[in-house]
């Protein structure tokens, strides 16, 4: 079961999904370094970050300290003073938000994600009866939290999508909505909030991005994931940008935007 949801998640553009917890990793940085690269970068790009990070040290010579969490979050810490040399973000405008007051020196989008639902076998959910499922007043639907990250922000436009079909629908996603996630970021090591939320019978089914739901699927594979159809999905543009001053923030953006760095995005299903 794993192995197709991978391929049918590659098929869909996405990938084995991060962790929102906030948290430096080790395995970014190299204590040899006379001083690491910091970057802030979104929960949902650890996994690939590290491998980026991996191959831009043998490329450069330069360990990063990556820090993860919600990219709202993120960004206003940068405005808040937080010193950094490269920010990812699910969304590109928070990196263009922080282009246009000089806290980074270009804003690019780099990769694109979207939204899947992963939900306990119970419910056979599929993409004919996704709606109808949600919308029961008895299913438990978890979400992250808008503003203080994307994929809440993303979630809450799907949700408006699907008012346009039906309308009422988006007051009632509103209303029964769980914010599980997003709105502050778990202490290091513990485990993804997605898991959690099903480990604890805390909801029956969760929206996050498909890497989210690949990465979930491995802890607790007896779930089940459904991509959001195209026509009502929301993709996510993820936005970079290099700190002021920072040479080799700057290089490392060139090598995410590069051939290497797009080899490695895709191999994680990125678009």
């Amino acid at each position: 079961m794993v192995a197709f949801l991978g391929n049918r998640l590659r098929q869909a553009g996405v990938v084995a999904g991060a962790a929102y917890a906030l948290f430096s990793s080790p395995a970014l940085a190299q204590s040899s370094m006379d001083k690491d690269m910091t970057v802030l970068a979104a929960g949902s790009l650890r996994e690939v970050m590290n491998d980026l990070g991996a191959a831009f040290r043998k490329d450069a010579g330069v360990g990063l300290s990556a820090t993860f969490g919600p990219s709202g979050a993120l960004r206003k810490d940068i405005e808040n003073g937080r010193k950094m040399d490269v920010f990812a973000s699910a969304d590109v405008a928070h990196t263009a938000a922080l282009a246009e007051r000089k806290l980074l020196v270009q804003s690019q989008t780099f990769a694109y994600n979207d939204l899947c639902v992963v939900a306990v076998p119970a419910l056979g959910l599929s993409e004919a009866n996704l709606l109808d499922v949600l919308l029961r007043p008895t299913v438990r639907l978890a979400t992250s939290t808008p503003v203080s990250d994307p994929m809440g922000d993303y979630t809450w436009q799907f949700f408006r999508n699907v008012d346009k079909l039906r309308p009422g629908a988006f007051t009632a996603f509103d209303g029964k909505a769980l914010k599980l996630s997003g709105a502050s970021a778990p202490v290091p090591g513990q485990k993804l909030p997605y898991v959690t939320a099903f480990e604890d019978d805390k909801a029956d089914a969760y929206i996050m991005y498909c890497t989210n739901a690949a990465s979930t699927l491995k802890t607790l594979p007896q779930l089940g994931v459904v991509r959001i159809p195209d026509a009502l999905n929301v993709r996510s543009s993820y936005g970079i940008g290099a700190a002021p001053g920072s040479r080799q923030g700057e290089r490392f953006v060139r090598f995410v935007l590069g051939e290497e760095g797009r080899r490695i995005l895709h191999a994680h299903g990125f678009n």
